[in-house]
This record gives structure tokens, sequence and C-alpha cells, in this order.
């Protein structure tokens, strides 16, 4: 994990910024392992913070990817309206509980784009879900800082 403690040290806050924001954005990425590096190096309330808005922003990015982008090239159809009315009732517990993982979280968060989950909605709830998976992220990394990093 040296090489994480060296991108830490070289790019700084702003390193972190740009992989968490690309982790939470349709390219894949480290997200764990650079938040746990950098509160080797920063007060872990700074690095929860640049993590958290970070990881906001890359989650608004594939929120428009699906509002935007692949919306315009899907006609209006009932599947289309009967999914929206789906996101609405499930789509926030959905978000809240899963847009954290790897796989999973991307897609849910572009499907929510896609079927016109109310924007504010859609930012509460996955805020809610990065700060919770960052808080206990940061929390654990700061307990095992010492043999991890």
């Amino acid at each position: 994990m040296t090489w994480i403690n060296d991108i830490i040290i070289t790019y700084g806050l702003l390193g972190l910024f740009i992989n968490v924001f690309l982790s939470y954005s349709i390219l894949p990425s480290l997200t764990a392992l650079p938040v746990v590096a950098a509160v080797n190096f920063f007060n872990p309330w700074i690095v929860f913070f640049v993590s958290l808005v970070a990881a906001t922003f890359g989650s608004i990015t594939n929120y428009y990817i699906g509002a935007k982008g692949i919306r315009r090239f899907l006609p209006e159809n009932k599947k289309l309206k009967n999914a929206e009315k789906r996101i609405d009732k499930w789509g926030p517990l959905g978000l809240a509980l899963l847009s954290w993982l790897p796989i999973v979280g991307d897609p849910l968060i572009i499907a929510a784009g896609l079927l016109k989950m109310d924007f504010w909605k859609f930012l509460l709830y996955s805020t809610i879900a990065k700060i919770w998976y960052l808080g206990l992220i940061i929390f654990f990394g700061n307990l095992i800082n010492g043999w991890v990093v």
C-alpha cells in the first residue's frame, strides 16, 4: 500500500478528491484504500469532508448521465412509466442502502436519473449512504492506521 501513500503525499487532498470523484462516477477506481491512507496524513474530518464532496459530485455526474444522456435515447412507454413509479417508491431506500456498493451503486444512480427520480430526493438519500460509508471507512481506518498503512 506504499504506492497509495506516495500518491497521497505527492498530490495531497486534490489527489484524494480526484480519486474519490472518479470512483463514484462511471470510472471504476479504489475508494477505501486512498481514504484510509489519507487519514494517515490529514485530519480525519478534512478527509471525510473532501471525500464526501468528491463522492457527491461523482454521483451527480452519474445521475445526469442517466437523466440527460441515456434518457434521450429511450422512447416514452408504459414500462418506463411503471419503472418511474417504482423508483419513486423504492428508489430512496435502494439509494440509501446500496448506492455505495462498487458494482451496484453506479448503475443504481444512473437508473435514478434515467427514471426521473426527483434530484433533491436522490441527492439526500445517496448522500446519506456516502456519509455512513465514508464515516465507517475513516473510523476503522483510523483505528487500524498503524498496521494497515
